[in-house]
Protein backbone atom coordinates (compact mmCIF):
# COMPACT_ATOMS: atom_id res chain seq x y z
CA UNK A 1 0.00 0.00 0.00
CA UNK A 2 1.51 3.09 -0.98
CA UNK A 3 1.12 7.23 -0.53
CA UNK A 4 2.76 9.80 -2.47
CA UNK A 5 3.79 12.49 0.51
CA UNK A 6 4.76 16.17 -0.22
CA UNK A 7 5.47 18.98 2.39
CA UNK A 8 6.58 22.72 2.24
CA UNK A 9 9.92 23.15 2.98
CA UNK A 10 13.61 22.87 2.71
CA UNK A 11 16.19 19.84 2.60
CA UNK A 12 16.88 20.24 6.59
CA UNK A 13 13.20 19.23 7.23
CA UNK A 14 12.96 16.77 4.04
CA UNK A 15 15.77 15.44 6.72
CA UNK A 16 13.93 15.62 9.69
CA UNK A 17 10.68 13.94 7.54
CA UNK A 18 13.00 10.82 6.65
CA UNK A 19 14.27 10.49 10.06
CA UNK A 20 11.06 10.26 11.27
CA UNK A 21 9.37 7.80 8.77
CA UNK A 22 12.37 5.24 9.53
CA UNK A 23 12.53 5.92 13.80
CA UNK A 24 12.36 3.51 15.62
CA UNK A 25 9.70 5.08 18.01
CA UNK A 26 7.58 5.35 14.86
CA UNK A 27 8.06 1.51 13.99
CA UNK A 28 7.48 0.67 17.69
CA UNK A 29 3.74 2.65 17.70
CA UNK A 30 2.82 0.89 13.99
CA UNK A 31 3.72 -2.54 15.80
CA UNK A 32 1.76 -1.72 18.88
CA UNK A 33 -1.13 -0.35 17.25
CA UNK A 34 -1.74 -3.40 14.97
CA UNK A 35 -0.63 -5.93 17.55
CA UNK A 36 2.15 -6.81 14.65
CA UNK A 37 3.34 -10.06 16.93
CA UNK A 38 0.55 -11.71 15.97
CA UNK A 39 -0.31 -10.74 12.60
CA UNK A 40 2.96 -12.03 11.80
CA UNK A 41 2.95 -15.29 14.32
CA UNK A 42 5.99 -13.76 15.51
CA UNK A 43 7.33 -16.55 17.96
CA UNK A 44 11.43 -14.81 18.68
CA UNK A 45 12.12 -13.62 21.88
CA UNK A 46 13.84 -10.02 21.08
CA UNK A 47 11.76 -7.14 19.55
CA UNK A 48 14.89 -6.12 17.99
CA UNK A 49 13.76 -9.09 15.51
CA UNK A 50 10.31 -8.30 14.69
CA UNK A 51 11.19 -4.86 14.07
CA UNK A 52 13.38 -6.01 11.15
CA UNK A 53 10.43 -8.28 10.25
CA UNK A 54 8.51 -4.76 10.13
CA UNK A 55 10.92 -2.93 8.42
CA UNK A 56 11.44 -5.58 5.28
CA UNK A 57 7.86 -4.98 4.79
CA UNK A 58 8.03 -0.66 5.18
CA UNK A 59 9.66 1.64 2.73
CA UNK A 60 10.12 5.25 1.91
CA UNK A 61 11.66 6.59 -1.49
CA UNK A 62 11.57 10.01 -3.26
CA UNK A 63 10.40 9.79 -6.32
CA UNK A 64 11.71 11.98 -9.48
CA UNK A 65 9.15 14.91 -8.58
CA UNK A 66 11.31 15.23 -4.74
CA UNK A 67 7.89 13.62 -3.22
CA UNK A 68 8.35 10.87 -0.59
CA UNK A 69 6.48 7.40 -1.47
CA UNK A 70 5.66 5.44 1.70
CA UNK A 71 4.35 1.76 1.13
CA UNK A 72 3.55 -1.84 3.35
CA UNK A 73 3.40 -4.23 1.60
CA UNK A 74 1.47 -6.62 3.35
CA UNK A 75 -0.94 -9.88 2.58
CA UNK A 76 -3.87 -8.17 4.32
CA UNK A 77 -3.63 -4.79 1.47
CA UNK A 78 -6.49 -3.26 4.00
CA UNK A 79 -4.30 -3.56 7.43
CA UNK A 80 -1.50 -1.91 5.28
CA UNK A 81 -3.56 0.76 3.55
CA UNK A 82 -4.41 1.41 8.03
CA UNK A 83 -0.81 1.28 8.31
CA UNK A 84 0.52 3.67 5.95
CA UNK A 85 -2.46 5.53 7.11
CA UNK A 86 -1.16 5.51 11.05
CA UNK A 87 2.64 6.19 10.12
CA UNK A 88 1.00 9.62 7.65
CA UNK A 89 -0.92 10.67 11.17
CA UNK A 90 1.73 10.45 13.60
CA UNK A 91 4.89 11.33 11.49
CA UNK A 92 2.66 14.88 10.74
CA UNK A 93 2.53 15.15 14.40
CA UNK A 94 6.31 14.40 15.54
CA UNK A 95 7.18 16.98 12.63
CA UNK A 96 4.63 19.63 13.85
CA UNK A 97 6.66 19.13 17.27
CA UNK A 98 10.15 19.43 15.66
CA UNK A 99 8.84 22.91 13.97
CA UNK A 100 7.10 23.85 16.68
CA UNK A 101 10.45 23.15 19.37
CA UNK A 102 12.79 24.78 16.21
CA UNK A 103 10.43 27.43 16.74
CA UNK A 104 10.78 28.04 20.48
CA UNK A 105 14.08 27.52 20.24
CA UNK A 106 14.60 30.44 17.46
CA UNK A 107 11.72 32.88 19.28
CA UNK A 108 13.75 32.58 22.49
CA UNK A 109 17.29 33.20 21.07
CA UNK A 110 15.46 36.34 18.86
CA UNK A 111 13.95 37.56 22.68
CA UNK A 112 17.17 37.24 24.00
CA UNK A 113 18.55 39.62 21.27
CA UNK A 114 15.68 41.89 21.09
CA UNK A 115 16.34 42.52 24.83
CA UNK A 116 19.74 43.16 24.73
CA UNK A 117 19.28 45.28 21.75
CA UNK A 118 16.11 47.36 23.62
CA UNK A 119 18.39 48.13 26.56
CA UNK A 120 21.61 48.92 23.99
CA UNK A 121 18.78 51.51 22.38
CA UNK A 122 17.73 53.15 25.32
CA UNK A 123 21.54 53.57 26.81
CA UNK A 124 22.25 55.57 23.61
CA UNK A 125 18.91 57.53 23.70
CA UNK A 126 20.43 58.80 27.08
CA UNK A 127 23.26 59.67 26.56
CA UNK A 128 22.58 61.13 23.48
CA UNK A 129 20.05 63.58 25.07
CA UNK A 130 22.88 64.76 27.74
CA UNK A 131 25.44 65.08 25.21
CA UNK A 132 22.80 67.30 23.24
CA UNK A 133 21.66 69.32 26.63
CA UNK A 134 25.48 69.60 27.81
CA UNK A 135 26.77 70.74 24.84
CA UNK A 136 23.41 72.76 23.50
CA UNK A 137 23.73 71.05 20.38
CA UNK A 138 20.44 69.36 18.93
CA UNK A 139 20.52 70.20 15.15
CA UNK A 140 24.17 70.83 13.69
CA UNK A 141 22.74 71.63 10.05
CA UNK A 142 20.05 74.12 11.16
CA UNK A 143 21.99 75.55 14.50
CA UNK A 144 25.01 75.77 12.23
CA UNK A 145 23.50 77.85 9.14
CA UNK A 146 21.77 80.11 12.02
CA UNK A 147 25.27 80.77 13.83
CA UNK A 148 26.96 81.90 9.95
CA UNK A 149 23.82 83.84 9.39
CA UNK A 150 24.09 85.80 12.40
CA UNK A 151 28.26 85.77 11.94
CA UNK A 152 27.86 87.70 8.88
CA UNK A 153 25.11 89.98 10.14
CA UNK A 154 27.33 91.14 12.92
CA UNK A 155 30.32 91.50 10.94
CA UNK A 156 28.11 93.30 8.16
CA UNK A 157 27.21 95.93 10.90
CA UNK A 158 30.67 96.23 12.05
CA UNK A 159 31.74 96.92 8.60
CA UNK A 160 29.15 99.74 8.12
CA UNK A 161 29.68 101.35 11.70
CA UNK A 162 33.56 101.59 10.56
CA UNK A 163 33.05 103.55 7.48
CA UNK A 164 30.64 105.68 9.13
CA UNK A 165 33.12 106.40 11.80
CA UNK A 166 36.00 107.06 9.21
CA UNK A 167 33.73 109.61 7.83
CA UNK A 168 32.35 111.34 10.88
CA UNK A 169 36.25 111.05 12.32
CA UNK A 170 37.25 113.02 8.76
CA UNK A 171 34.48 115.54 9.31
CA UNK A 172 34.30 115.93 12.76
CA UNK A 173 37.27 114.73 14.63
CA UNK A 174 37.65 112.14 17.42
CA UNK A 175 36.13 114.14 19.68
CA UNK A 176 32.76 114.48 18.78
CA UNK A 177 29.49 112.83 19.90
CA UNK A 178 28.46 110.99 17.44
CA UNK A 179 31.76 109.60 16.82
CA UNK A 180 32.04 108.41 20.47
CA UNK A 181 28.13 106.78 19.76
CA UNK A 182 29.82 104.92 16.74
CA UNK A 183 33.07 103.74 18.63
CA UNK A 184 30.54 102.58 21.58
CA UNK A 185 28.51 100.93 18.59
CA UNK A 186 31.53 99.82 17.34
CA UNK A 187 32.53 97.84 20.49
CA UNK A 188 29.07 96.53 21.20
CA UNK A 189 29.32 94.56 17.71
CA UNK A 190 33.28 93.41 18.37
CA UNK A 191 31.76 92.10 21.77
CA UNK A 192 28.82 90.47 20.47
CA UNK A 193 30.72 88.91 17.35
CA UNK A 194 33.99 87.87 20.17
CA UNK A 195 31.35 86.36 22.24
CA UNK A 196 29.55 84.19 19.22
CA UNK A 197 33.01 82.92 18.25
CA UNK A 198 33.97 82.07 21.99
CA UNK A 199 30.55 80.07 22.54
CA UNK A 200 29.35 82.54 25.02
CA UNK A 201 25.54 82.29 23.31
CA UNK A 202 25.18 78.45 23.23
CA UNK A 203 22.14 78.73 25.34
CA UNK A 204 20.52 80.52 22.27
CA UNK A 205 21.17 77.64 19.99
CA UNK A 206 24.77 79.33 19.04
CA UNK A 207 27.72 77.03 18.39
CA UNK A 208 31.42 78.06 18.86
CA UNK A 209 33.00 77.52 15.39
CA UNK A 210 35.93 76.39 16.62
CA UNK A 211 33.74 73.23 18.78
CA UNK A 212 31.59 72.87 16.07
CA UNK A 213 33.91 70.18 13.78
CA UNK A 214 34.61 67.69 16.97
CA UNK A 215 30.74 68.20 18.13
CA UNK A 216 29.38 67.61 14.64
CA UNK A 217 31.40 64.27 14.38
CA UNK A 218 30.67 63.00 17.68
CA UNK A 219 26.84 63.76 17.12
CA UNK A 220 26.34 62.12 13.91
CA UNK A 221 28.31 59.24 15.43
CA UNK A 222 26.11 58.56 17.85
CA UNK A 223 23.16 59.15 15.39
CA UNK A 224 24.36 56.34 13.16
CA UNK A 225 25.10 54.37 15.70
CA UNK A 226 21.51 54.79 17.30
CA UNK A 227 20.04 54.14 13.61
CA UNK A 228 21.98 50.93 13.32
CA UNK A 229 20.27 49.56 16.54
CA UNK A 230 16.94 51.23 15.54
CA UNK A 231 17.12 48.92 11.97
CA UNK A 232 18.45 45.90 14.10
CA UNK A 233 15.83 46.48 16.68
CA UNK A 234 13.30 46.43 14.13
CA UNK A 235 15.00 43.44 12.34
CA UNK A 236 14.80 41.16 15.75
CA UNK A 237 11.27 42.19 16.43
CA UNK A 238 9.91 40.94 12.95
CA UNK A 239 11.88 37.35 13.78
CA UNK A 240 10.61 37.38 16.88
CA UNK A 241 7.34 37.72 16.09
CA UNK A 242 7.64 34.98 12.55
CA UNK A 243 8.71 32.82 15.34
CA UNK A 244 5.75 33.31 17.81
CA UNK A 245 3.07 32.54 14.96
CA UNK A 246 5.27 29.88 13.75
CA UNK A 247 5.40 28.22 17.37
CA UNK A 248 1.36 29.21 17.94
CA UNK A 249 0.42 27.56 15.00
CA UNK A 250 -0.67 23.94 14.65
CA UNK A 251 -1.07 23.29 10.61
CA UNK A 252 -0.80 20.09 8.59
CA UNK A 253 2.88 19.92 7.39
CA UNK A 254 2.89 17.32 5.50
CA UNK A 255 0.60 17.16 2.24
CA UNK A 256 -0.83 14.20 1.64
CA UNK A 257 -1.06 14.14 -2.51
CA UNK A 258 -2.38 10.53 -2.76
CA UNK A 259 -3.89 8.70 0.00
CA UNK A 260 -3.06 5.37 0.62
CA UNK A 261 -4.64 3.49 -1.44
CA UNK A 262 -5.31 -0.48 -0.59
CA UNK A 263 -3.73 -2.81 -3.31
CA UNK A 264 -6.11 -5.90 -4.26
CA UNK A 265 -4.60 -6.74 -7.43
CA UNK A 266 -3.91 -10.66 -7.61
CA UNK A 267 -0.26 -11.58 -8.15
CA UNK A 268 0.68 -13.69 -11.04
CA UNK A 269 4.61 -15.72 -10.87
CA UNK A 270 6.61 -13.30 -12.80
CA UNK A 271 6.51 -14.81 -17.04
CA UNK A 272 10.18 -14.63 -17.17
CA UNK A 273 10.25 -17.34 -14.52
CA UNK A 274 6.96 -19.29 -15.91
CA UNK A 275 8.88 -19.36 -19.84
CA UNK A 276 12.09 -20.80 -18.30
CA UNK A 277 10.10 -23.34 -15.84
CA UNK A 278 7.46 -24.13 -19.18
CA UNK A 279 11.27 -24.94 -21.14
CA UNK A 280 12.73 -26.93 -18.55
CA UNK A 281 9.84 -29.40 -18.11
CA UNK A 282 9.61 -29.28 -22.34
CA UNK A 283 13.56 -30.49 -22.12
CA UNK A 284 13.08 -32.80 -19.45
CA UNK A 285 10.11 -34.47 -21.42
CA UNK A 286 11.91 -34.50 -24.89
CA UNK A 287 15.17 -36.08 -23.71
CA UNK A 288 13.19 -39.05 -22.06
CA UNK A 289 10.98 -39.31 -25.04
CA UNK A 290 14.07 -39.67 -27.47
CA UNK A 291 16.27 -41.89 -25.14
CA UNK A 292 13.03 -43.98 -25.03
CA UNK A 293 12.83 -43.80 -28.42
CA UNK A 294 17.02 -45.03 -29.10
CA UNK A 295 16.09 -48.01 -26.62
CA UNK A 296 13.55 -49.41 -28.37
CA UNK A 297 15.18 -48.90 -31.48
CA UNK A 298 18.49 -51.00 -30.45
CA UNK A 299 16.05 -53.51 -28.82
CA UNK A 300 14.51 -53.90 -31.90
CA UNK A 301 17.85 -54.91 -34.10
CA UNK A 302 18.13 -57.31 -31.05
CA UNK A 303 14.83 -58.84 -31.29
CA UNK A 304 14.57 -59.04 -27.57
CA UNK A 305 11.26 -59.57 -25.95
CA UNK A 306 11.00 -55.73 -24.61
CA UNK A 307 10.71 -55.32 -29.03
CA UNK A 308 8.43 -57.78 -28.91
CA UNK A 309 6.26 -56.13 -26.51
CA UNK A 310 6.76 -53.04 -27.96
CA UNK A 311 5.52 -54.34 -31.46
CA UNK A 312 2.60 -55.57 -29.95
CA UNK A 313 1.35 -52.60 -27.93
CA UNK A 314 1.58 -50.35 -31.42
CA UNK A 315 -0.16 -53.41 -33.10
CA UNK A 316 -3.49 -52.84 -29.99
CA UNK A 317 -3.37 -48.85 -30.58
CA UNK A 318 -3.79 -49.44 -34.43
CA UNK A 319 -6.27 -51.60 -34.00
CA UNK A 320 -8.33 -49.39 -32.26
Amino acid sequence: MGSLLGFSGNDDEANAVWTIFNSWELHDMVIKEFNLAEHYKFDGHFHADLLKLFRKNFGIEMNKEDMFVIYVEDKDYKLAAKMVSFMLEKADSAFNAFKTKQARQSREYFQSRLDSCEQKLDSLLRDFVKFQVDNNFYEPTIQMESTLKYLSALQAKREEVSIEMAFEKADRGEKSKRYDELSKRYQGVNTALSGTLKGRHESLGMVALKKSPELSAEYFRREAEIRIQETLYKILRQQNEEMRLEEAKMLTNLHILVPPWENDKKVYPLRGVTLLFAFAVSFLLATIVCNLLGFLEVENARGSSVAGEWKSFKRFFKKS
